[in-house]
């Protein structure tokens, strides 16, 4: 009895033991996965590598910029992330609306917030040169990498060269400085001078200047028709007006007035869109040329209503081959938002591969280590091949232009589409490196033809 009463107590004290050894498990597995998911959060959140990407998002160029860093931040991590080391890295998106068509101050707040709310750890952005002026103030105060695919004042880089130690942080990763970019847009002028000549038989064309004001757009104008010896044609007038006018019908008719043959424009904002809409409506006589920012999407043709037939203006990239990577992002950035990319969509597309690139051979987040590898990038983007100008050049940090490296291109708007017009394999004004090159699907350009009408009929 006593001995069966011994052996119960035994079975009681051992089952509390085994009670007490289950409660303990389960308090070292609970202990284990708390652990774990800690831990576990703890190393997603730091193997995440943030980009800011910023610029005036209710305009197409803030869009566009959206557009062409998210598609590139979705493709990456797709692909597998950013390495760095064997330690595998996801890229995140934090966007911010400068506003900076509208308000310089707006665009230094955005540019702070991203910064110290944000907490991103590069910039990509920015559009009109004088913001990005005051934004650079931002940038070399917190330290922080910043690639611009928007502005295209020589200022930004110039300051380098003046103080390269508090704006070394700062990359022009597109559009071409308005150096080059007025070289080009004298390019453009020059061939359209050409077919003048050729078809309606005017020896020395009229050109009318038409610019909004700002800073880029001048430097463009002046630059191009620095470019273009003065022989070759007869400037009429020069015509400014607000980056966001909503009526040009006084300048155009001023301009048909005027005689002129060609009118050489640098429009960013969003009068541009009257700008086309009005030449068109009123058949101008006069060849639309030059740089159009809207003119760059295909939301134009519906925005003129069509009215922008035979415009011309310069972007990054059309629909053509400039390297094997330009036409799978065009049909993708068509295919996901139904427009094609402007050119600071893909500026921004690239300048996150760029930045991607720089990172790997780095082998680190650390600002000065991925700033000497930013240098030396040489990278074959959707553009063409990226390259910056050395901090010992007149323009630091700048994108090298130029065949061989990002050329840019002309585009035409023909019945809805557009079409890549230059390069056009010709050599002209001393640039013999220019001989041949022409993107495989270029097209040659074309008069519209109520001008050639309208010119014939003169006669």
């Amino acid at each position: 009895m006593n001995q069966d009463i011994a052996v119960c107590e035994l079975a009681k004290q051992s089952e509390k033991r085994r009670g007490k050894m289950r409660i303990f498990g389960r308090w070292v597995i609970a202990s284990f996965l708390i652990l774990f998911v800690s831990m576990g959060t703890y190393a997603y959140a730091d193997q995440t590598i943030k980009i800011g990407l910023i610029g005036p998002m209710k305009f197409v160029p803030g869009e566009h910029i959206l557009w062409g860093g998210t598609l590139a931040v979705e493709e990456i991590n797709k692909a597998g992330g950013v390495t760095i080391k064997g330690k595998k890295y996801t890229l995140e998106v934090a966007k911010a609306d400068s506003n900076e068509i509208l308000s310089l101050p707006d665009a230094v707040s955005a540019m702070e917030r991203l910064i110290t709310s944000d907490k991103v750890d590069f910039l990509i952005g920015g559009f009109n040169s004088e913001p990005v002026l005051a934004m650079q103030e931002v940038m070399a105060e917190y330290k922080k990498i910043w690639l611009c695919p928007g502005s295209s004042h020589v200022k930004p880089c110039e300051r380098l060269a003046e103080n390269y130690e508090k704006y070394k942080y700062f990359f022009r990763c597109g559009p071409p400085n308005t150096v080059y970019a007025g070289r080009i847009v004298a390019h453009q002028l020059m061939m359209v001078i050409e077919k003048v000549r050729e078809e309606l038989g005017v020896k020395k064309p009229k050109v009318a200047l038409f610019n909004e004001k700002g800073l880029w757009a001048e430097a463009n104008i002046e630059n191009a028709v620095k470019e273009v010896p003065k022989e070759e044609f007869e400037v009429v007038g020069q015509w400014a007006i607000s980056r966001t006018a909503s009526d040009v019908t006084a300048e155009m008719s001023a301009i048909k007035a005027a005689g002129a043959h060609i009118i050489l424009d640098c429009v960013s904002g969003p009068a541009g869109i009257p700008m086309a809409r009005t030449w068109g409506e009123l058949k101008i006589p006069a060849a639309l040329i030059g740089v159009d920012i809207p003119g760059m999407t295909l939301a134009h043709w519906q925005a003129t209503n069509g009215m922008c037939n035979y415009e011309m203006t310069m972007q990054t990239i059309g629909r053509v081959e400039i390297t094997e990577k330009t036409i799978p992002f065009y049909d993708k950035m068509v295919d996901k938002t139904k427009q094609n990319p402007t050119y600071i969509a893909v500026d921004a597309y690239d300048a996150v591969y760029v930045i991607k690139d720089a990172i790997e051979r780095a082998g680190s987040l650390d600002t000065d280590a991925v700033l000497a590898a930013l240098e030396k990038t040489d990278y074959r983007g959707a553009m063409g091949r990226i390259k910056f100008f050395p901090k010992n050049h007149e323009w630091p940090h700048d994108l090298v232009w130029g065949p061989g490296y990002v050329t840019w291109v002309d585009t035409q708007w023909r019945d809805g589409n557009l079409a890549t017009v230059w390069p056009d394999g010709k050599a002209r004004l001393g640039m013999k490196d220019l001989e041949g090159l022409r993107y495989k699907g270029t097209v040659d350009y074309r008069l519209p033809p109520w001008m050639i009408e309208y010119w014939k009929n003169k006669k």
